[in-house]
């Protein structure tokens, strides 16, 4: 790259790590569909105002020549602000005290007007800035909830909601300075034009002061660079581990770790807070290392100055002396700011490679849908040698076969790690299975789309997934408006009568976080009223008992027999009492099925299945 021609202008090449991260910034926008030209506004505003700024302090020279000469004839004839006052009527420019007062009433306007300028472009660019982290954050959260469920198997929540929340607005916080720095850029340029005008020899003498504050702040970037990736992968271990601990207090509490959590919370926290104060102590550094050179170097220009004024005589020089001090000065402060630009791109650079990871599609596992409408299962659910591995290589099923029949109960069955779960997340489609493997009357399920497939199918997992909001908002979730009659009537069949007649408030009782309020054969019971209020003609049970004591096993065994009697029922069972009825019973061992068939039939092969029953009963 071509060597810049002085040291201001080094600043604003920025070095290619800054470039780097300007180009994340443009490329994360461009991500969001957010276009940089709607930023066009404030700095226009911005760029209006260094100019007025520039006007302003070039009109101080004229003024204190005219008080300190006590004529202000002079600016009759003067470049730029004589046009202007000529057009004024001759009592005004006949007399000094006139012409002073009309210089100092331009002078104001220019002030004003700037100064205007300055508030429209930092309340505009605060709202643009505004508008473009909500849009972020949305269009993040909109990403998240696409991806497949195999990423979030592999992850932290604790991360996310730390991405969401913290590395957003690190990240775009470059955006919320770019006004600042432009306005600082842009004057740097007019009061270089200004301080060569009034002595381009002064002026070859100030430019080294700014190459030394270049490289004095530098060596600091670089390290508050390194910092920040720290920082960020610390940043993310803290939002971790808090989420895991406050969501596994009843743990932490059973097992008395309370004081070991407190510690390890301490130390992610230590080092985070010790990293952040290095960063924040170093970018403090920057502006008295950058005020203590320009004082020198201030003190050096004043000797010139002195020097020129002496030796040229030039005492008329002496208000553009002093304004060119005051440039001097002004300048140091914007080149400063300038500085701490690279600062914060520094700090923006890992959290903007978070984002910029969550953009990208590699490994997010999506589950490509369809275009065909499913229209509801007609005869058959077929699986033909379904084979699935794990990412990390392990192979979960292997030329897995099987049927599931329309209006009949089929029951997966199998030790622990056999592969039965990973059956249902393929048959829901939380997995993207491999072509030509599972079928829905005949057809590829792959090429159904998911709303239509997924609103035919009702799920109770061994995991009751509740949210923070009342029982009748977790009952009627994803449904949309419920008729009261509805929903009462699947309190009824789930059993939760008497418990909903219980609550203060009914079915508008809030039941906490993930249900916390709530036992596990409560929380298993508002599941499946879920999934029969959704009317679903596929019912699919996994585990769904595992909960319950013996008397709720009996009451919801009731709902569940009551509710598949004209469903298509795949139920996943670790009590095999629970499946005496099912019409077919498939064990699962290794991935593969090494058993099929009814219970009575299973029972007399004395296979698979009868060690599991035998060993249940056994251990009743």
């Amino acid at each position: 790259m071509r060597k810049p021609s002085s040291p201001i202008q080094s600043s604003v090449l920025m070095q290619p790590h800054s470039r780097s991260v300007i180009s994340k910034v443009l490329q994360l926008l461009r991500g969001i569909h957010i276009r940089p030209t709607y930023l066009c506004i404030p700095l226009l505003a911005t760029s209006f105002s260094a100019l007025l700024e520039g006007a302003s302090v070039s009109l101080l020279i004229p003024l204190l020549s005219g008080f300190l000469k006590q004529d202000f004839s002079f600016i009759k004839d003067a470049q730029y602000i004589g046009p202007v006052i000529n057009h004024l009527p001759d009592t005004i420019l006949n007399s000094d005290r006139y012409l002073f007062a009309a210089l100092l009433s331009v002078f104001i306007v220019v002030v004003l007007f700037k100064n205007c300028l300055k508030a429209i472009s930092a309340v505009s660019m605060e709202y643009f800035c505004e508008r473009i982290l909500h849009h972020l954050r949305k269009v993040l959260f909109g990403r998240y909830l696409r991806f497949g469920k195999l990423y979030f198997d592999g992850s932290s929540v604790g991360h996310h909601a730390t991405v969401l929340t913290e590395f957003t607005r690190m990240a775009t916080w470059p955006l919320y300075q770019l006004n600042k720095q432009i306005s600082s850029l842009l004057s740097l340029v007019v009061y270089l034009g200004i301080m060569m005008t009034i002595s381009w020899k002064i002026t070859l003498v100030a430019l080294p002061l700014f190459g030394v504050l270049h490289i004095s702040v530098r060596s600091i970037i670089q390290r508050i660079r390194l910092l920040s990736s720290s920082i960020a992968e610390h940043g993310k271990e803290l939002g971790k581990k808090s989420i895991e601990i406050l969501s596994t207090t009843p743990l932490v509490k059973a097992y008395g770790t309370e004081d070991l959590e407190k510690r390890r919370y301490a130390e992610v926290s230590d080092t985070k807070a010790k990293l952040d104060f290095q960063s924040s102590s170093l970018k403090h550094v920057m502006m008295p290392l950058q005020e203590s050179i320009t004082l020198l170097s201030a003190v050096a220009l004043f000797a010139v100055m002195m020097f020129l004024l002496v030796q040229d005589r030039a005492a008329a020089a002496a208000p553009s002396f002093i304004v060119y001090f005051y440039l001097v000065l002004n300048a140091s402060s914007k080149f400063g700011t300038l500085s701490g630009l690279l600062g914060i791109l520094a700090s923006a650079d890992a959290p903007l490679d978070e984002l910029l990871l969550i953009m990208d599609d590699k490994d997010k596992f999506y589950v490509p849908g369809g275009k065909q409408t499913f229209e509801g299962l007609q005869e058959t659910i077929s699986l033909r040698n379904l084979t699935y591995s794990y990412p990390n290589g392990k192979e979960v099923l292997r030329n897995l076969s099987m049927d599931i029949q329309k209006g009949k109960m089929t029951a997966i069955v199998g030790p622990t790690g056999a592969g039965k779960t990973t059956v249902i997340n393929l048959l829901m489609r939380f997995y993207d299975c491999p072509p030509g493997t599972i079928f829905i009357d005949g057809t590829d399920v792959r090429d159904f789309s998911l709303p239509s497939l997924l609103s035919k199918i009702a799920l109770v997992s061994q995991e009751t997934l509740l949210v923070h909001d009342t029982l009748r908002a977790n009952i009627t979730y994803g449904l949309g408006t419920v008729d009261d009659a509805q929903v009462r009537d699947v309190v009824e069949r789930s059993r939760l009568s008497a418990f909903v007649h219980g609550l203060p408030q009914g079915l508008d009782t809030l039941i906490g976080d993930r249900g916390v309020k709530l036992s596990g054969g409560e929380k298993q019971r508002v599941s499946i009223a879920r999934a029969l209020l959704k009317k679903a003609k596929i019912l699919i049970l996994d585990e769904a008992t595992s909960s319950m004591d013996t008397e709720t096993e009996r009451l919801i065994q009731e709902a569940i027999d009551n509710a598949i009697q004209n469903c298509t029922a795949i139920v996943i069972a670790h009590r095999l009492s629970t499946i005496q009825h099912a019409d077919s019973i498939v064990v699962i061992q290794d991935g593969t099925c090494v058993e099929e068939g009814k219970l009575d039939a299973l029972l007399q092969k004395k296979g698979k299945f009868f060690d599991l029953w035998s060993k249940q009963l056994f251990s009743a």
